[in-house]
């Protein structure tokens, strides 16, 4: 996830990026069952955070699925990443 390269308006600054163990706790709070969802590494630098999920699955197409899933969803209720975007996905 990226925040965006333009600059924020004055007075809506981005809130500072939050720690890489609290976006763990937060995904693990915001999982349901169906996500199929295992646990997750996260890496927090400057304007960007890296999020390692590793998601049970049958196959390939469903596990990116429930990963972009859970993604939105953390964008959805983290204030700290309301200023991101998925800006790429890669499959190990």
């Amino acid at each position: 996830m990226r925040a965006p390269d333009d600059e924020a308006a004055p007075g809506d600054r981005p809130p500072p990026p939050p720690s890489a163990s609290r976006l763990v706790e937060t995904l693990h709070r915001l999982a349901r069952p169906q996500d199929r969802f295992e646990c997750a590494r996260a890496l927090v630098l400057d304007r960007s955070v890296r999020l390692a999920l590793y998601v049970g699955a049958p196959d390939e197409i469903e596990a990116v699925g429930h990963a972009l899933r859970l993604c939105r969803r953390l964008l959805g209720h983290s204030p700290e990443l309301r200023h991101h975007r998925i800006a790429d996905f890669r499959l190990l």
